[in-house]
């Protein structure tokens, strides 16, 4: 029986052990008359059952080198393969004889070549499994890409393939496999310098922008990623992977709208394609493209796989469309995977009818039926209790919560903040910090109780290390700019709370950090500027909070 060689090493040799009973060749039957031969074919046999490799290794190495047979030699090598036999690589050389065109076995003896260090003998084997390849049609230099891509860990695995890049200069193809080993080694600056000389001889591969592009995201130079790409798309405009792989870059660094203009150009490029449409409806659906994303879902809706995504997307139009009822009764239509989130939203058009208790009803049944949503159920109850204005009944429900997923950080955090709304920070600074204790890192639980012992208390110090911790970890968070700007003033730094707040200001148009700057230049004594970030705040929210009682406790009106 014939089993092809693994790409993967490690999965070539686990292999071993699964191998069915080698049949007995019919063209060597004087061989195996012989009685000592055919004991050591059985004995073999019975080892493998037995999940004795060693012993059946050694069985078929008295038969291999006078049976002659192919699937003997392959069955011994792989055998000697798993085992590390230093004589699996007489049985690979024989199998190369029997099978000089079989791609297995020139890989097979290659890995042997690497893993004892015989460059000479590697770059035989490296010809001849190259010869084989293309006799069968293939990419020989992939062939031996992915060879020594499995033994990257070793030296001469390198050497191997640099060796052939560089016997080849002047292919594409034989640099693009350096490009791709580079790369498999985490060399990245070693497959950049590959992958140029590649496309330096050739731009007509899109194998190779592709790769090329992924080296730069590893890198995390995404601009150049998303160029490399885009370059590609340039030289090969009706390549379908690219233009894709170029889509998905851009979902993937949130640029939404540039990802639209790719996936519209291959959905009509490819209008049956059901993993197109739906990529695309998805992104109408956050660019607020409503009629597009309406004609999408629903010719999406009769497609198996698709039906409940079609309804929960098309009830997304309809609710943002203002047809809350349309959006309700498509939600009820949802079941499998988004069965929680459509739920999620019913209680929410719940609540936006000021129905409160059908809205905390239908998420307790779904927590009943969905125990692997709990968690996000609890939360989401907890929210409409809020808005409800009911918090007794919010600690109380968190409390249970607690009680049945004890120390879990989403529900103490929420504790917290319920803890600092109902005016007790003890609550808040007692859950926090055992958030903290399990995730040191949490940077919403450090600013949120760095802010509040901030505000709330005169331990500045004690505050600004925690928010300091936070903005280490989030320095493009508005809150946490915010908090690190409150801090500053609340320590007599007018100028550092300045740049931060400002900072803040730019990245969010929040009332609280609104309220916060114009205070800071109040206290400066830059009026005129406070006024402006005011007016401007209550501009937006004639009612917000937050800047009303800073201008009524600093008399600024």
């Amino acid at each position: 029986m014939k089993f092809s060689l693994p790409r993967r090493a490690a999965a070539l040799l686990a292999a071993a052990v699964l191998l069915l009973p080698v049949p007995l060749p019919a063209d060597q039957g004087d061989v195996f008359d012989n009685p000592k031969i055919m004991f050591h074919f059985l004995a073999a046999e019975v080892a493998v059952g037995q999940g004795d490799l060693e012993s059946a290794f050694d069985h078929y190495m008295e038969v291999v080198p006078q049976a002659l047979d192919v699937d003997v030699a392959s069955r011994a090598t792989r055998i000697g393969l798993h085992i590390k036999s230093p004589r699996t690589i007489e049985a690979a050389q024989i199998w190369t004889e029997l099978a000089p065109d079989e791609l297995e076995a020139w890989q097979a003896l290659l890995i042997l070549r690497i893993k004892s260090g015989d460059i000479d003998g590697a770059d035989t084997a490296v010809e001849s499994l190259m010869q084989a390849a293309e006799k069968q049609g293939k990419d020989g230099f992939m062939q031996i890409a992915i060879v020594v891509s499995d033994q990257k860990e070793l030296p001469a695995a390198r050497e191997i393939i640099e060796s052939l890049a560089e016997r080849h200069a002047d292919d594409a193809g034989a640099q693009y496999a350096l490009g791709v080993a580079l790369f498999g080694m985490k060399d990245d600056a070693g497959a950049e310098a590959a992958l140029r000389r590649a496309l330096a001889l050739s731009k007509d591969d899109a194998r190779i922008w592709l790769l090329l592009s992924r080296v730069y995201e590893m890198q995390e130079r995404a601009a150049l990623s998303e160029e490399t790409l885009r370059q590609g798309l340039e030289e090969l405009p009706e390549n379908q992977l690219l233009r894709l792989a170029l889509a998905e870059r851009l979902v993937s660094h949130e640029k939404y709208e540039g990802a639209y203009e790719q996936f519209r150009i291959l959905h009509d490029a490819l209008p049956a394609n059901e993993e197109i449409s739906q990529a695309l409806g998805g992104l109408t659906i956050e660019l607020g493209k409503w009629e597009e994303a309406r004609e999408i879902w629903n010719a999406l809706l009769d497609k198996p796989g698709r039906r409940d995504r079609a309804h929960y997307f098309l009830a997304q139009v309809e609710q943002n469309t203002g047809n809350p009822e349309a959006a309700y009764s498509l939600y009820e239509k949802v079941d499998g995977l988004l069965m929680t989130d459509a739920r999620i939203q019913m209680s929410r058009l719940l609540v936006e009818q000021e129905k409160v208790e059908e809205a905390l009803k239908l998420l307790t049944v779904q927590r009943l039926l969905s125990p692997e949503d709990a968690i996000r159920l609890y939360l989401e109850e907890a929210t409409v209790l809020s808005e409800a204005g009911r918090d007794i009944e919010v600690m109380e429900l968190l409390d249970r919560a607690l009680g049945e997923f004890p120390l879990h950080s989403d529900l103490l955090y929420a504790r917290a903040l319920q803890g600092e709304k109902m005016g007790d920070i003890g609550i808040l600074e007692r859950d926090l910090r055992k958030v903290l204790e399990q995730e040191p890192d949490h940077a919403q639980a450090l600013n949120a109780l760095g802010y509040t012992l901030a505000d709330e208390t005169t331990r500045y110090e004690e505050a600004f290390e925690l928010i300091s911790k936070a903005y280490e970890l989030m320095p493009d968070s508005a809150a946490i700019l915010d908090s690190m700007g409150w801090v500053h003033y609340r320590r007599g730094n007018l100028d550092k709370a300045i740049e931060y707040l400002e900072k803040a200001a730019a990245a969010d148009d929040d009332g609280e950090i609104a309220a916060h700057l114009g205070e800071v230049y109040w206290v400066k004594g830059w009026h005129d500027k406070a006024m402006k970030v005011w007016m401007d705040a209550l501009q937006r929210d004639p009612e917000n909070p937050y800047v009303v009682s800073t201008m009524e406790r600093l008399q600024a009106r």
